[in-house]
């Protein structure tokens, strides 16, 4: 959905980076650290730029109010719980929204765009709406996820869930914007000096990253980001604060800060960078929180000398640290009741082979590599999720068994053990009568980034580098390397 390598996680490194700082943490609270950056002068704006709290709980004594943003959820209503992937999710970050909500004396929650699935899922989708309902945003943008559900189907979620949708560059048929450009907040708190107004608009990027190209963009006309931003400043004179949410690249919503002068703050919803600490450019200050849905940011602000606005930025992890809230574990916990015995949602990239057969089958001409698959995770991946106590989810269930949902593929586990694992044919998309028929490929050369990446995406595998893990399932000898 985004420009971005396949072979890695610039992700990964990046917080990485943010969790060095944790050594300069000023003080712990119950769920985590709160770490803190000095106060740097930057022109008209006062910024505190924090470094990335790991699971932070939001201190009860800041009075301040606070912009809470974040982007990229990708239909994630819980962190798998995996140990190599407790982070993100819409329970975990909804935890942080209450704990934040019971701490501040006002909150302003928005969402840069891809909060729904990125693939066709009705039933999750339907969930999530219940979900963010509840959550009260205070504006979301539309991203290629919410677009690719059809625009009768955004309409109607915006009708049926109260969901206040945002865009202002994307126009149907009739020449109508799609949905409302904006929306007013009218708040008011000491640390603002009394009532205020706060402007949100929201943008989307011409460009289409995909391939192939999504079919949305070819039903709707996609307007100027900067003309767009132009006419809604113009339309938001009168608020205090302008925010524009930014579902386009870093360098993009760096173009947007740099054309359109008016605009307080830019928030980078479509890009895989965190920025650590906010970025100046011209009198307006950019932010993101990177791919994948795994951060939180908040923007504490109030109106200094001179009127002019001040920020605080606090990045968090939504980690093992950070607790679920409650009531959005029960949503999820209701999604995997009611999805897990419909067919799941077809993963274009996943290996469509048109007989399944159980790993042992193809042991029996190729021995050697039997046995090395046999010491690898992908012949115990039924048994991670079974024990993380997803063995409903159908989203887990498809990269973790094979063929679900298929002809011939994984039922359940007292049907088809034999399937419930990553077989031979997760990489290999070969027919297990391919000896027969003489057909003898080479087997290496459907192992790519793109295949691998139709399980080991930056959801479900934040960790994943390409050339890191491949050798590890590689069918070199075990004994290779040994002298």
């Amino acid at each position: 959905m985004r420009a971005k390598s396949l072979h890695g996680h610039a992700l990964l490194r990046d917080r990485a980076r943010l969790r060095a700082a944790e050594g300069s943490a000023l003080g712990r609270s119950r769920t985590g650290v709160r770490l803190a950056g000095a106060l740097a002068s930057l022109g008209a704006m006062a910024i505190l730029a924090a470094a990335l709290a790991v699971g932070c709980e939001p201190t009860a004594g800041h009075d301040r109010p606070v912009l809470l943003f974040s982007s990229d959820n990708q239909g994630v209503l819980a962190a798998c719980g995996c140990p190599s992937n407790p982070t993100g999710g819409f329970a975990k970050r909804q935890g942080l929204i209450e704990d934040y909500r019971r701490t501040r004396p006002l909150v302003v929650l928005v969402d840069g765009g891809d909060l729904m699935p990125t693939r066709t899922n009705p039933i999750k989708v339907k969930y999530l709406a219940q979900g963010i309902s509840r959550a009260a945003y205070d504006a979301l943008a539309l991203g290629d996820a919410e677009f690719g559900l059809g625009l009768d189907a955004i309409r109607e979620l915006e009708r049926e869930y109260k969901l206040p949708y945002v865009c202002a560059n994307v126009r149907d048929a009739s020449g109508a914007l799609v949905v409302a450009p904006h929306v007013i907040r009218e708040v008011s708190s000491p640390k603002l000096g009394g009532a205020r107004k706060i402007g949100i608009f929201a943008v989307i990027t011409p460009t289409d990253y995909d391939w192939p190209p999504q079919k949305w963009r070819e039903e709707l006309k996609v307007e100027s980001p900067v003309e767009a931003a132009k006419r809604e400043v113009g339309e938001l004179a009168g608020c205090d604060v302008v925010v524009a949410l930014s579902h386009q690249t870093l360098e993009e919503s760096r173009e947007l800060a740099r054309a359109v002068p008016g605009i307080h703050v830019v928030i980078c919803a479509h890009d895989r960078k965190i920025l650590r600490q906010p970025e100046k450019v011209g009198e307006t200050l950019l932010v993101c929180a990177g791919e994948g849905g795994g951060i939180l940011g908040a923007l504490a602000f109030g109106i200094g000398l001179g009127g002019q606005p001040e920020w605080a930025l606090t990045m968090t992890e939504l980690s093992a640290h950070v607790a679920e809230a409650p009531w959005a574990m029960d949503l999820y916990w209701a999604y995997v009741k009611e999805a897990k015995d419909k067919p799941p949602p077809d993963w274009n990239l996943a290996p469509l082979v048109t007989t399944y057969a159980a790993t042992e089958a193809c042991g029996k001409c190729h021995p050697p590599e039997y046995k090395q698959w046999s010491t690898t995770a992908h012949a115990r991946s039924y048994e991670s999720i079974r024990k993380t106590g997803r063995q409903d989810d159908p989203e887990c269930l498809l990269c973790h068994t094979m063929g679900l949902g298929r002809k011939g593929g994984f039922v359940s586990m007292a049907r088809t053990p034999e399937l419930g694992r990553a077989t031979c044919q997760a990489c290999h998309i070969v027919a297990p009568d391919h000896a027969v028929r003489k057909i003898k490929p080479e087997p290496r050369i459907n192992i790519n980034s793109r295949l691998c990446m139709s399980c080991h995406g930056v959801i479900q595998s934040p960790d994943f580098d390409y050339y890191v893990y491949k050798p590890k399932i590689l069918h070199r000898p075990l004994d290779a390397g040994k002298k």
